[in-house]
């Protein structure tokens, strides 16, 4: 055994959940954009508002995003972290009200309504796009002009403790460059 080895902390078995959480972002992302792209190939011609092509363009960033982040977060660089932060953040609203539906999660959710009249609630859109594959492990509804009658607003509390989590390893990761 060499001095080294006798000042180093023994570290066992550590689940790297910010690499976890980077793999489930790259492939939710590859997902998205795959469904994104058959839709477009199917529905194509048929998409004539602007908006919806807006909407379309929009959810497709938001899986670029995904993309990126979930890389730059495997190889642990600090913007990776950022931008991943920004990933659980955009999953933690869940909102029907009005003239818009939205929501957004990979792999699950736990909503916690915070407000919830008593209205029906009908979704007739008239622009939108709802990714549902794999049976809901990824789920993205942006819909405007949805004539709902009520309204409600949840939190997803699953993005919020992955929130914690690439804080915690991000908070790590500093520590461990300072000391290096």
């Amino acid at each position: 055994m060499t001095s080294t080895d006798r000042t180093r902390t023994p570290r066992g078995f550590a689940l790297p959940l910010d690499r976890v959480i980077g793999v489930i972002q790259i492939v939710g992302g590859i997902v998205g954009l795959t469904e994104i792209g058959e839709r477009i190939y199917r529905d194509g011609t048929a998409i004539i508002a602007a908006t919806q092509w807006l909407v379309m363009l929009g959810a497709a960033l938001l899986m670029v995003l995904c993309i990126v982040a979930g890389a730059l977060l495997w190889k642990r660089r600090g913007l990776g972290y950022a931008l991943s932060l920004l990933v659980q953040a955009i999953q933690i609203p869940i909102v029907y009200a009005g003239g818009i539906a939205y929501h957004f999660h990979m792999i699950a959710r736990l909503p916690v309504t915070v407000v919830a009249d008593g209205g029906a609630m009908s979704i007739t859109p008239a622009y939108g796009i709802g990714l549902d594959p794999f049976q809901g492990a990824l789920s993205l509804g942006v819909y405007l002009g949805t004539g709902l009658a009520g309204t409600i607003v949840a939190i997803n509390l699953v993005p919020v403790a992955l929130c914690i989590i690439l804080e915690f390893f991000r908070e790590r990761s500093r520590s461990e460059a300072h000391r290096g």
